[in-house]
């Protein structure tokens, strides 16, 4: 029976790993962008980098909490 258990759990552990790895390259991603826009206020691309930090930011809430909401007020 330990086997059953040890195959029923796999997939969850699988799932599991993979959404850490998905939740550091979005955690990286946003180090990168917040470098970016404060290193380059003056660059023409600096509403991209703001509008695609907003966007992972609200990727990366989504996958920790499901039915939570971003705890950082827009603009931060």
């Amino acid at each position: 029976m330990a086997a059953a258990t040890t195959t029923a759990q796999t997939p969850s552990l699988v799932v599991g790993a993979e959404q850490e790895r998905t939740l550091d390259r979005l955690e990286a991603r946003l180090e990168a962008l917040q470098f970016s826009l404060r290193a380059r206020r003056s660059d023409p691309r600096f509403g991209l980098w703001r509008d695609d930090m907003r966007e992972t930011r609200e990727t990366w809430f989504r996958l920790v909490d499901p039915d939570g909401q971003d705890p950082t007020p827009e603009g931060s």
